[in-house]
C-alpha cells in the first residue's frame, strides 16, 4: 500500500454479524485476533481468538495469514479500530472490525468511539504534501494530549501526557527540517500553510480522528478509557511512520522517520505498561 493510500477507512461488523460469521465458517477459514493486553485476554476472551496486543501488531501481523477474513476486536472498538487499519496497510484485504468490541459481544451497551476522518486526506500526494500532512496530524495530537493531560487526575497518567504532549512538538521540528531537505529551501514561517490543497488534515490528528470529536468523547471517561484511546492514536502514528520510512526516496528523510517511529513505539510502551494498572 502506498502513501495515497494510507487513510483509506475499515469495515466494522456488529457482534450479531461476526457470531453469523464464526458459526458458519471453520476455524481454518478465518483469523480471529484479540488486540488487548494479555491481563485483559486472561479474563476472557473469544473462542479461538489470537492475543496479539495493539502495540505489537505492527511486528507481528505478518505471522497472520493476511489471505484470510480477519475479525479483530478489543475492549470497546476503540484499539481494534486502529488494529484494522495497521492490518490493511499490511496486505490484508478483508478485515473487520468488531463494533464496540468485546462489551458489544457479551450485550452490554458500548459508549460510541471516535471516527476516522478519512476524506480528509485525498489531497496529499507529493513526499513533500505526506510530511506537511504528519506536521498538522502531529500539531493535533499535540493539542489533544496537553488538553486531556489537564483533565485527569491521576498524576502519573497527566504526567505521561504533559510528555507526549513534549514529544509532539519536537516531532513537528523534526518534520520541519525533513520537509526542507525534500523541497530543497527553508520552510515559510507559517508552514504548513499552502502546502496542503484545501488544507488536508486541519483539525485532525494522528490516526485521522476530528480533534474536536475526540476531546468531546474524552469527557466524563475514566483514565483507562483515555489511555486506550492514547495507544490507538499511537499505534497508527508507529503505522504511519513506518510506511513513510518505507515510502520515500530520500535518504535522509527516511532516517528521520526511522527515529519517529521508534519513538512512538516507546509511547506506545509506556502508555500500555499504564493501562495494564487500570485494567
Amino acid at each position: 500500500m502506498g502513501m495515497r493510500d494510507y487513510f483509506r477507512p475499515v469495515e466494522s461488523w456488529s457482534a450479531e454479524k461476526v457470531r453469523e460469521f464464526l458459526a458458519s465458517h471453520g476455524g481454518e477459514d478465518y483469523n480471529l485476533l484479540d488486540v488487548r493486553l494479555e491481563e485483559e485476554y486472561a479474563e476472557g476472551h473469544l473462542p479461538g481468538a489470537r492475543l496479539i496486543p495493539l502495540a505489537e501488531l505492527a511486528l507481528h501481523c505478518r505471522e497472520v495469514a493476511a489471505g484470510l477474513p480477519t475479525i479483530v476486536y478489543c475492549a470497546s472498538g476503540v484499539r481494534s479500530k486502529a488494529a484494522a487499519t495497521i492490518l490493511a496497510h499490511a496486505g490484508f484485504s478483508a478485515v473487520y472490525n468488531l463494533e464496540g468490541g468485546i462489551q458489544a459481544w457479551k450485550g452490554l451497551v458500548a459508549a460510541g468511539t471516535p471516527e476516522m476522518a478519512m476524506t480528509f486526506f485525498a489531497a496529499a500526494e507529493t513526499p513533500e504534501e505526506h510530511v506537511a500532512l504528519a506536521w498538522v496530524l502531529e500539531e493535533g495530537t499535540r493539542r489533544f494530549y496537553a488538553e486531556v493531560a489537564g483533565r485527569v487526575q491521576d498524576v502519573e497518567a497527566a504526567n505521561l501526557f504533559r510528555e507526549l504532549a513534549r514529544a509532539e512538538e519536537k516531532h513537528k521540528a523534526s518534520l520541519v527540517a525533513v520537509y526542507e531537505g525534500l523541497a530543497g529551501r527553508p520552510a515559510a514561517a507559517d508552514f504548513p500553510r499552502g502546502i496542503l490543497a484545501g488544507e488536508a488534515g486541519a483539525g485532525c490528528m494522528e490516526g485521522g480522528f476530528r480533534i474536536e470529536e475526540v476531546l468531546s468523547w474524552t469527557r466524563g471517561k475514566q483514565v483507562c478509557d483515555l489511555l486506550e484511546l492514547a495507544v490507538a492514536i499511537e499505534a497508527v502514528a508507529y503505522d504511519h511512520y513506518l510506511i513513510l520510512r518505507r515510502e520515500l526516496a530520500d535518504e535522509n528523510a527516511r532516517r528521520v522517520f526511522e527515529l519517529l517511529s521508534d519513538e512512538e513505539r516507546r509511547h506506545l510502551v509506556k502508555l500500555t505498561a499504564l493501562m495494564a494498572h487500570f485494567v
